[in-house]
C-alpha cells in the first residue's frame, strides 16, 4: 500500500478536478493518498509552500506529487518527486487568447515554474499525448509518461435508458446544447453568441457561469445561465441536454468532454490541442476546425436534425470514457509510474 502526498495550491478549473480525482482514484485503488490543500497565493509564491505546510510536513509519505506551477519548491528528504504537465501556458495555441500582461507572467514566471518541475522532478506526468509534445518542445527531451485526466464514471452516468431528463430551466427550444466552462475566449465562450445566431429558435444553450462571476444578461437570447453547478448539478445538467458544444481553442486534456461523454452525450469540440484524444470525429462527437463558426452550426444541425446519431454517439461516447478515462485507468496509470520512480521497476 502506498501513502503519497499531493500538495495542491487552491486554483480556477479542471486542475483542482484533476488533484481531486487522482486522490479518489488511488483511494478506491487500495491505498492511502493525503491531499494538502494550500492557499491560492502558493500557485505564485511556491518556495513558500514549505513553510505553510509546517515542520515535517512530509512524513508518512512515500512519495511527493504536485502540479509542475509548483512541484520544484517540495522536493523533500528521501522522497521521489512526481510533477503534473495539465498545460504549457507559452503554448502558441493560447498566446492570442492571453492578455500582454498574461504573456509577460507565462513567459517571465509561469514557463520559468515549470521548466524547474520537469527539469527537476524524478518523474513527469502529462495528462495528454498533446501536453507531452508541448512539453517536449518547450523543455526539450527529457522522459515523460502520458497519464490521462480520470474521473468518476460511477457518477458520470446516463440515465438509465439513456433519454434525456428535464432539470434545466424551461425553454421552448425542442434541442438543448450546454457550454461548461469559464467564461473566456481559450473556452472559446465568444463564438457562442455566433453559433447560436445562425441556428435559429429551434435550439437553446444553457452555460455554466463558472468563476468568472455572475453575467448581467445573456449575450444571446437563446443562451440562459445556470449559474455554477456542483457536481450533482453538473450530471443533471448533462443529462438534460442533447448535445455537448464545447468550442475550446487549447486544452491540455478536455475533462468536460469526457464528463458528457461518460453521461452518454455526444459533443461537439475543436479539432485542435488534446481535445481529439478524447473525442473521436463521426463517434462520439463532432470536431471542427479551429474558430470556425460555420463548421460548428453544420455540426449541431446534422445532429440537432437525427436523434437515432446522437443516441449512437451518445452510447459510444460513454463506452470510450468508461474504457479510456475512468478511475482504474488512471490509477494504473499512477502506479506504474510511482513503482518505477521507487524502486525503478
Amino acid at each position: 500500500m502506498l501513502h503519497p502526498l499531493y500538495i495542491s495550491p487552491l486554483g480556477k478549473g479542471g486542475v483542482d478536478i484533476g488533484i481531486q480525482n487522482i486522490t479518489r482514484a488511488l483511494r478506491q485503488a487500495g491505498h492511502q493518498p493525503t491531499l494538502r490543500r494550500l492557499h491560492h497565493a502558493f500557485n505564485f509564491a511556491p518556495l513558500g509552500a514549505r513553510w505553510s505546510l509546517g515542520a515535517g510536513w512530509w512524513r508518512g509519505h512515500d512519495i511527493i506529487q504536485a502540479r509542475s506551477r509548483c512541484a520544484w519548491a517540495l522536493r523533500a528528504p528521501g522522497l521521489p518527486l512526481v510533477t503534473t504537465v495539465h498545460h504549457i501556458v507559452t503554448d502558441p495555441l493560447l498566446q492570442p487568447y492571453s492578455s500582454p500582461q498574461q504573456r509577460l507572467f507565462y513567459r517571465l514566471v509561469e514557463r520559468t515554474y515549470d521548466g524547474l518541475s520537469v527539469r527537476g522532478a524524478d518523474e513527469v506526468i502529462c495528462v495528454s499525448r498533446y501536453t507531452q509534445e508541448q512539453t517536449r518542445l518547450t523543455y526539450g527531451p527529457r522522459p515523460t509518461t502520458v497519464v490521462y485526466d480520470g474521473i468518476d464514471t460511477d457518477a458520470f452516468t446516463p440515465t438509465s435508458d439513456g433519454r434525456r431528463i428535464d432539470d434545466l430551466p424551461p425553454h421552448p427550444a425542442p434541442i438543448r446544447l450546454l457550454f461548461v466552462g469559464n467564461r473566456t475566449r481559450r473556452k472559446g465562450f465568444d463564438l457562442l453568441p455566433q453559433i447560436m445566431a445562425q441556428l435559429g429558435p429551434r435550439y437553446v444553450l444553457y452555460f455554466t457561469e463558472s468563476f468568472q462571476g455572475v453575467q448581467a444578461a445573456p449575450p444571446h437570447p437563446q443562451m440562459v445561465p445556470i449559474g455554477t453547478p456542483d457536481k450533482d448539478e453538473l450530471i443533471a445538467a448533462y443529462r438534460s441536454c442533447d448535445i455537448l458544444l464545447f468550442p475550446a481553442r487549447v486544452e491540455g486534456f478536455g475533462i468536460v468532454a469526457a464528463e458528457a461523454g461518460a453521461c452518454g452525450r455526444p459533443v461537439i469540440t475543436t479539432n485542435a490541442s488534446a481535445l481529439p484524444e478524447v473525442v473521436v470525429d463521426g463517434e462520439t462527437g463532432l470536431l471542427c476546425p479551429l474558430d470556425d463558426v460555420g463548421a460548428f452550426v453544420r455540426a449541431i444541425q446534422r445532429l440537432g436534425d437525427d436523434p437515432a446519431e446522437r443516441q449512437r454517439m451518445g452510447e459510444a461516447a460513454r463506452e470510450r470514457v468508461a474504457a479510456n478515462f475512468g478511475y482504474a485507468t488512471l490509477a494504473a496509470g499512477l502506479l506504474a509510474v510511482y513503482h518505477r520512480a521507487l524502486w525503478g521497476a
